[in-house]
C-alpha cells in the first residue's frame, strides 16, 4: 500500500475529528467534500449538496445536551487507497467531562481529492454493538445479498437487482454522487464483476460495512476494483444502500 496515500487517509479523517471536537460548524465541514452524504441504518439519511448547506442543518448544542464534551478514535485503518479516493474504516466514541463514554459509532470513511484537496465524501455509519451481541445471522444476509446481487447483475437482471437495493441509494465518485431515488432509476452496467474477496467490517442489529475486491470485465477487458458497501435494514428490507469502488491502480496525474 502507498504509504504517503494511507497517511493522506489518516490525516483526513483525523481533521474530521478534530474540526467536530471544535464545535464550529464552518470548520467541520471544511474537513469534508460535497456532495456529501451520510448513509446509515437509522434515520433519515443527511445529503448536503454544498459546504453551506452541510452547516445549516449542523446543531452542536443539541449534542452538547447530551453531555458529550469532546469524541476520541477506538480505531482507525486505511483499507484501500488510489490517487483520487482513500477508504478508511474506524470507530469513535463520545465522552463527557467526566471522562465516560456515551456513544459509540462505527463507521466507514470515503476520503476523496476534490480539486487538489482531500476531505471526506461520504461516511458509511453503522450502528454499535457489545461483543456479546451475536451478529452472525445479519452478517451471514448482508454477505449473501452481495453475493447475490454479482449474481443477478452478471444475469442482466435490472428488477431483480434494483430490489436489492434500499432507497435512495448512492454510489460514491470523487466529487460527485450518483443516486438513484426509486428502483426504476436503477440500471445495471454493461459489464461483468466477478467477487475475488468479501469481508465484513462492522456488523451492528441493522447494518453492516463489508469490503470488496472484484474484477470488472467489459469490451475493453477486465481491471481490479476494491470497494465498500454499506447495507442496512429500513422499514423490514435488507438492501444495498450505498457502496464506493476505486481503482488501485489507478495512475497519478
Amino acid at each position: 500500500m502507498n504509504e504517503d496515500l494511507e497517511q493522506i487517509g489518516i490525516d483526513a479523517v483525523d481533521r474530521f475529528l478534530e474540526t467536530w471536537n471544535s464545535r464550529d460548524p464552518k470548520r467541520w465541514a471544511g474537513s469534508l467534500n460535497f456532495p456529501h452524504v451520510r448513509p446509515s441504518p437509522l434515520g433519515e439519511v443527511n445529503l448536503a449538496s454544498t459546504a453551506a448547506d452541510y452547516i445549516a442543518d449542523v446543531d452542536f448544542q443539541k449534542v452538547i445536551d447530551t453531555g458529550w464534551d469532546h469524541s476520541e478514535w477506538d480505531y482507525k485503518q486505511v483499507l484501500h487507497v488510489s490517487p483520487s479516493k482513500i477508504h478508511v474504516v474506524g470507530q469513535w466514541g463520545r465522552y463527557n467531562t467526566a471522562g465516560e463514554r456515551i456513544l459509540t459509532t462505527p463507521v466507514v470513511y470515503i476520503c476523496t481529492c476534490d480539486d487538489g484537496f482531500w476531505g471526506i465524501q461520504s461516511r458509511f455509519g453503522a450502528d454499535y454493538v457489545d461483543e456479546d451481541t451475536d451478529t452472525t445471522e445479519l452478517m451471514t444476509r448482508g454477505l449473501n445479498l452481495i453475493q447475490d446481487f454479482a449474481n443477478q447483475h452478471n444475469a442482466g437482471k435490472d428488477d431483480v437487482c434494483a430490489e436489492m437495493l434500499n432507497y435512495p441509494h448512492f454510489v460514491i465518485g470523487a466529487g460527485d454522487l450518483a443516486m438513484a431515488e426509486v428502483p426504476e432509476d436503477f440500471t445495471v452496467g454493461d459489464f461483468s464483476m466477478r467477487l475475488d474477496s468479501l469481508q465484513a467490517l462492522q456488523t451492528g442489529q441493522h447494518s453492516i460495512n463489508a469490503a470488496v475486491e472484484i474484477t470488472v470485465s467489459d469490451s475493453d477487458g477486465s481491471r481490479g476494483l476494491q470497494g465498500v458497501v454499506h447495507i442496512n435494514n429500513r422499514d423490514g428490507h435488507l438492501g444495498i444502500q450505498a457502496w464506493s469502488f476505486l481503482d488501485p491502480n489507478e495512475e497519478s496525474d
